[in-house]
């Protein structure tokens, strides 16, 4: 009987044990992030059209929606059919909700002539070394004379270029 007893009691603890589930942590990952890394794999990138790049705050929460709207409103906007900055502007701010691009001509008495294309590709390298938050970095080429450096950041934020 009380090997009986015994038996039972081994076998409902060891069925408790094999009936256990594991415990895992719980991971999320957001929408958002899952779309910026396809939309990113999507497009080829040239590491070489950004130099000099700087991680400011890994953490300052810019949306990618919000980015890309700030990208396109330099110049007065180059969305759509405009092709490159127009207005030979000396210095540029690109603005939508969550960021701002600041963008100047680093020769002396250059001025901003980026187009759309060398444009996006440079954000587009300098992103690949600081994938989140703010970061700052220079453009090669795309003024009249020189680099052009820029900032990504917060609106609210300081937004001084180097």
């Amino acid at each position: 009987m009380l090997f009986s007893t015994a038996l039972n009691t081994f076998l409902i603890a060891g069925a408790s044990l094999t009936l256990a589930t594991p415990v895992w942590p719980h991971y999320s990952v957001e929408n958002e992030h899952l779309e910026v890394l396809a939309m990113r794999k999507s497009m080829a990138v040239s590491p070489s059209a950004a130099f000099d790049v700087e991680c400011l705050d890994r953490n300052a929460r810019i949306v990618f929606h919000d980015q890309n709207a700030a990208e396109l409103a330099i110049c007065g906007g180059i969305g759509g059919s405009a092709t490159k900055c127009a207005g030979a502007p000396e210095t540029t701010v690109g603005r939508s909700g969550s960021a701002q691009f600041t963008l100047r001509a680093t020769a002396p008495g250059a001025t901003i002539n980026v187009s759309k294309l060398r444009w996006e590709q440079c954000v587009r390298a300098a992103r690949g070394v600081c994938p989140t938050g703010s970061m700052r970095a220079t453009c090669r080429g795309g003024a009249t004379s020189g680099d052009v450096a820029f900032t990504l950041d917060l609106p609210s934020a300081g937004s001084e270029l180097r």
